[in-house]
């Protein structure tokens, strides 16, 4: 929730700042504050949004890399420039009877970027590493606190700080610097009474009944108690291993209560796979004429991965691996992941494949209603098979259509191995769980963003 806050606030900071851009602009392109702008007003709102999208798609409201560094003011730099063009062909399509808006949308780019610049600086010096910062406790010590110790360390930006450990035995030296004690009260004597604004208890560290009671009395300090589970999740995005059970998922999968959302997802599937049939009449001409003339072999490709509740189907793509084995396919020893930088990807198909082209046929699957538009990959029959002889649970997500794009891919685009696999599982029960629109919303804009940035592999 404070994360969704924090991304508002950035929001409403860029949109004031790029206001205060046009203001200037207007002053100077008029040589005073006067109403001559006015009639701007409507389509400067209207590009405005599209500039906090540009903002978004950019990873410039992702609160782990919003840090002081050049490369995130490049960022910024380079999201002034896309929106400068995109208003030059915004006005130059409108043609109305209102003034050339050149020299006004010139001059709010500068100033309102440069604004929007100064402003992230001092939120991201000042604001969130200081303001808002968020004292944290950690009750016990597991593999996955130390994970999320370096994420708060490595990531200040997210406004967290550790203050102490509650734990009975001897801290590891690596973090030995942290404050530590047996209970809360020598917890708070020894890090100078810096009082926590959370408290997480690591499941394998259920707390003594005097510790119990302390705990329970600091509610009363509005100090929030959080299982490990609930605040890992809200910091990776992931769903830890460590809660993988009968009853744990009994408790937190409830199908029923995604059953309106789902059906309003049919639409919104239906109508991106209208829009993607167009894209791919226009762009087949191109594409299968390139793939022909590289390399040997069909221009589709066509195999068979598990959906929904288990089901098998058949998945199009256009082939982007070498024809190596007589039916056509690029496998000689059987299926296998594709590694990074895999010998058997053509140069057409690297690039199909970076731009996501490849999957443009998946618009068939989804009108099929084999596939939506976000959800998790499918996968073939012969690694689900490995996969859930590893991870029992791994059949979960099958809960769900498979998706084009889903969380996974947008959190980490690439997964080559059974453990990066099972890691996987992790980001595609998070969606499962969590999946609303803002969270569809936010998947469909990093996706843009990996296509721009040709980030596919």
């Amino acid at each position: 929730m404070f994360y969704r806050f924090k991304q508002l606030t950035l929001v409403a900071g860029d949109f004031i700042a790029l206001m205060f851009g046009l203001l200037i602009a207007t002053a100077v392109r008029f040589r005073s504050v006067s109403t001559n702008g006015e009639d701007l007003i409507s389509p400067m709102l209207i590009l405005f949004f599209f500039a906090l999208v540009i903002l978004f798609i950019s990873g410039l409201y992702d609160l782990g890399r919003t840090q002081n560094r050049w490369i995130f003011f490049k960022k910024i730099i380079t999201a002034c420039v896309i929106w400068f063009i995109f208003g030059i062909t915004f006005f130059y399509l409108r043609r109305t009877a209102i003034v050339s808006p050149k020299t006004i949308l010139f001059f709010t780019a500068i100033f309102g970027f440069s604004t929007v610049a100064i402003w992230r600086y001092i939120y991201n010096r000042f604001i969130s590493t200081e303001l808002w910062k968020i004292k944290v406790v950690f009750v016990g010590l597991t593999p996955e606190v130390g994970e999320l110790i370096e994420i708060i360390n490595n990531e200040p930006s997210r406004g967290y700080q550790i203050v102490g450990f509650i734990i009975g035995t001897v801290l590891p030296v690596k973090y030995a610097n942290y404050p530590h004690a047996a209970t809360f009260k020598n917890l708070m004597a020894q890090n100078g009474n810096l009082r926590p604004d959370i408290i997480v208890i690591s499941p394998s560290s259920v707390p003594l009944p005097d510790l119990q009671k302390e705990l329970y009395s600091e509610l009363t300090h509005q100090i929030s108690i959080k299982e490990m589970a609930k605040f890992y999740s809200e910091i990776t995005g992931r769903i830890p291993p460590f809660t993988f059970s009968e009853s744990w998922f009994l408790s937190n999968l409830n199908e029923q209560d995604k059953k309106i959302y789902d059906r309003f997802r049919i639409i919104v599937d239906y109508v991106c796979a209208t829009i993607m049939s167009i894209g791919f009449a226009v762009t087949f001409p191109f594409i299968a004429t390139a793939i022909k003339l590289t390399s040997p072999g069909k221009i589709f490709f066509k195999q068979e991965r598990i959906g929904r509740l288990g089901k098998i189907f058949k998945i199009y793509k256009y082939r982007t691996m070498s024809s190596l084995s007589a039916d056509g396919s690029a496998e000689t020893n059987g299926p296998q992941f594709a590694a990074a930088g895999d010998s058997r990807i053509t140069k057409v198909g690297k690039f199909l494949r970076r731009s996501r082209l490849d999957e443009l046929p998946q618009f068939i699957n989804i009108f099929k209603n084999e596939m939506a538009i976000i959800g998790p990959r499918p996968e073939r029959p012969e690694f689900v098979a490995q996969l859930s002889n590893r991870m029992p649970f791994y059949l979960l997500r099958h809960l769900i259509k498979p998706g084009l794009t889903g969380w996974a891919q947008v959190k980490e685009s690439y997964y080559g191995t059974i453990d990066e696999n099972l890691r996987k599982l992790e980001y595609d029960l998070f969606y499962i769980m969590k999946r609303d629109i803002w969270l569809d919303i936010s998947i469909i804009l990093r996706t843009i963003g990996a296509v721009v940035k040709l980030g596919g592999r």
